[in-house]
């Protein structure tokens, strides 16, 4: 299995971990600080391999 921290604002990152079978299973509120958009989300993605 694999997990990955993705920011809720990368939405390319998102769509490409979603394209090779990531997916969402948690949220992690306000956990990184963005430089434009100041305090974001992370995703938790996971793949069971």
């Amino acid at each position: 299995m694999q997990f990955n921290f993705v920011v809720s604002t990368n939405e390319r990152a998102i769509k490409t971990w979603e394209a090779y079978g990531f997916a969402k299973v948690g949220c992690l509120p306000l956990s990184f600080r963005h430089p434009a958009h100041g305090f974001v989300d992370a995703f938790v993605m996971y793949k069971q391999f």
